[in-house]
This record gives C-alpha cells, structure tokens and sequence, in this order.
C-alpha cells in the first residue's frame, strides 16, 4: 500500500474495510451496460455463492411458475370464453342477407346432411354469419366463435380465402369456398360442385 491512502495496488486488501465489497468498474463502464464485478476473499466468496445461489435460484423458478401459472389461466379463461361450433358461415353477398322459404329449406337441407369426422353436425353446432359488403377475411369476424369448418359463400373476390371450391387449411380446422347461396340454388352445376367439394373434403 502506497503512502497515498487512497490509491490501493491490491483491492482486495480492503475487504476486511468493505464487507459488502469492492466492485470493479472495467475498461468503457460509462458505455457498456454491463453488472458490475463484485471482489470479495476466496472464503467470503464462497460462503455468499453458496448463501445466494438457492435464494436466486428459488426466486427465479417461482417467477417463472407464476408466469406459466398466469398463461395457463389466460389460455383456459380465453378457451372457456369462446363458443365451440361445429361449422359457421359467412356470407359475403347482399343476396345471402335475405332469403325467401325455398332458399331457406335449401340451407337447411344442405346442413343437415353435412358431417364432419363421419359425423353429423347438430343444427346447435352451425351458425350463420352475414358480413356483406366486406372485401377480405379477417378472423374477427367471427367474434367469439371458434369452428374446425368455415364455409365462405361469395361470387366476389374476397381477400383471404380460397379460390372458388378450394379449401385450405386454418388454425382450428379448414376453409372451404363457394359461390353464393343463392347464386347456387340457382344453379344445378354449382350444387353438384358444392356438394361434391363438401365431400371430397371433409370425407363423408
């Protein structure tokens, strides 16, 4: 130790002055943002390591419990929000806002012989959506429904759905697109096509 009390050769001479002690700043400590060093005695080292470590480790294990804990919650109240349907569809077209008795018994015919995984869907488990006058799809549109089958009845071009009689798939499930339903009523090819892409499909 120099004659000047306040510059020390060795820092770690201090440690019995500092218990707490010494910390290092290196070279650029203005720029960097990096923790300071801690210099403590080999002895003192190890004691604090081994003090501090379960306490740090138990600390960051039940944060990362309450994290998980909170995502699971979220994830089970958002699942417990959401209706689970079977198939919805969204219409597209003014046309398919309102229907006369023939357009209508068609609709419900064409449900219900519909299946999904071989089976039949229940007339509680579809739903109609009319979003006329839209030109893309957004999955906002269905809400708070959720469905593994969602039919898109448009003769428009519409963003972000098939092209005519095509299916892709989705988060929950598949796509499929059609003309109107009336425009298809209308049309004995355009039932043949529509019934034979609901088949080749969904398999049933």
């Amino acid at each position: 130790m120099s004659e000047n009390r306040q510059i020390v050769e060795n820092p770690l001479l201090l440690t019995d002055l500092f218990r707490k002690g010494v910390y290092y700043f290196g070279e650029g400590a203005e720029t960097a943002m990096e923790s300071p060093q801690l210099v403590v005695s080999q002895e003192e080292g190890a004691s604090v390591v081994a003090a501090i470590s379960p306490s740090i480790g138990g600390d960051i294990a039940a944060e990362e419990t309450k994290l998980n804990d909170n995502k699971l919650d979220v994830n089970e109240e958002s699942a417990e929000e959401m209706i689970n349907l079977t198939v919805i569809n969204l219409f597209f077209d003014t046309a398919d806002s309102q229907w006369d008795d023939a357009i209508q018994t068609s609709y419900s015919k064409l449900m219900s012989v519909v299946k999904v995984n071989q089976e039949a869907v229940i007339a509680e488990d579809i739903e109609s959506i009319i979003v006329a006058y839209e030109e893309s799809y957004n999955p906002s549109m269905l809400g708070d429904r959720i469905s593994p089958v969602i039919f898109v009845w448009s003769d428009r071009a519409i963003q972000g759905v098939p092209e005519l009689y095509k299916a892709r798939p989705t988060e929950k499930g598949v796509m499929l697109r059609f003309p109107a339903f009336a425009s298809m009523c209308a049309d004995v090819e355009m039932k043949k096509m529509v019934w034979q892409t609901m088949k080749q499909v969904l398999k049933f």
